[in-house]
């Protein structure tokens, strides 16, 4: 009988702890900042993170978690000792401070029972002749139960905060600076399994996706050696992980041609999707849907600005 192993990707929208950070621009999220940050809140917002997480592949749990958006590792260690009092305790994570001036880190959250991690490292990136730093990129190689080894790359991309124009081109450099990671792996091992999941900040016609990264956007010729974007088939049908004057996927899983290939388990793309209950989304008076995010001008209590995706594979 096949069994299912299951990936998450989630931007979880600004979430800090409530303490004051001198090194970062954290001052918003704290008890007395502009948001009024406090435990309270802080603890809503783990516990619904651990919620979804719980949901999102029901009736089984996910084996690896990404996450954008996290501050630090207490932050990590919250959310994981909720997992551990929801029953899920075998979950353990990989995360580094990196040098976003926001502190705002990617991070992997992984089952222990069905993922060991062989390797973590951050793949730094620096922005050439522009002052502002951003995240790194977060690596973790990892052997399943099913004898299968991953590459994982979890990611997020530079904003669009100080518009598309401007910052394009540091989606364009970090998305290169991916490709080369990405690439020492495939040049060494054609038939290794490379996956990518993150929050790229473009859909998946920009270029630093479609010709940067080159992730193809069909399968209709898989090649070990090529990228290819599982949530295209989303995008094409107008469906967002994220709303800015209508729906966009900026959040996607891009896996390498063997992932597709593989004689040791089943992945295609419409194993790929976005999670959108009921409760993740908000509607106004009219009837029109939106996201049901933690802020908006203030705190609203909601999930987060963007909408999980997940991916199941079976073993054959």
């Amino acid at each position: 009988m096949p069994t299912q192993f299951s990936f998450m990707f989630y931007n979880t929208e600004n979430f800090y702890d409530t303490v004051d950070d001198p090194d970062i621009m954290d001052s918003d999220f704290t008890p007395k900042g502009r948001l009024k940050w406090d435990e309270r809140k802080f603890n809503d917002k783990v516990d619904k993170l651990t919620f979804v997480i719980q949901d999102i592949v029901k009736p089984t749990i996910p084996d690896i978690i990404g996450l954008a958006e996290i501050e630090n590792k207490n932050v990590m260690m919250s959310i994981v000792d909720d997992l551990h009092r929801k029953g899920m305790e075998h979950y353990s994570f990989v995360h580094f401070d990196s040098p976003d001036e926001r502190g705002s880190d990617v991070a992997l959250i992984y089952n222990t029972q069905s993922f060991i991690v062989l390797e973590s490292t951050p793949v730094l990136i620096h922005l050439p002749g522009i002052e502002d730093r951003t995240r790194d990129v977060l690596y973790v190689r990892g052997k399943t139960t099913f004898d299968e080894v991953f590459h994982i790359f979890t990611v997020h991309f530079p904003s669009r905060r100080e518009g598309t124009d401007k910052s394009e081109r540091r989606r364009y450099f970090v998305a290169s600076e991916l490709h080369h990671a990405v690439y020492k792996i495939l040049s060494n091992h054609p038939e290794a399994n490379v996956i990518i999941m993150g929050d790229f900040n473009d859909t998946p016609d920009d270029n630093s996706i479609d010709e940067v990264l080159g992730a193809q956007k069909t399968t209709d010729d898989i090649v070990n050696l090529k990228l290819y974007n599982l949530l295209y088939p989303r995008h094409k049908r107008g469906i967002g992980t994220t709303f800015h004057n209508g729906w966009l996927l900026f959040d996607q899983f891009i896996v390498s041609g063997n992932m597709l290939l593989s004689d040791k388990f089943d992945c295609k793309p419409e194993y790929a999707d976005v999670f959108n209950p009921k409760y993740l989304l908000h509607f106004d008076k009219k009837g029109r849907v939106n996201i049901n995010r933690t802020y908006r001008s203030h705190y609203t209590g909601g999930y987060s600005d963007h909408l999980p995706i997940y991916l199941k594979i079976f073993t054959k």
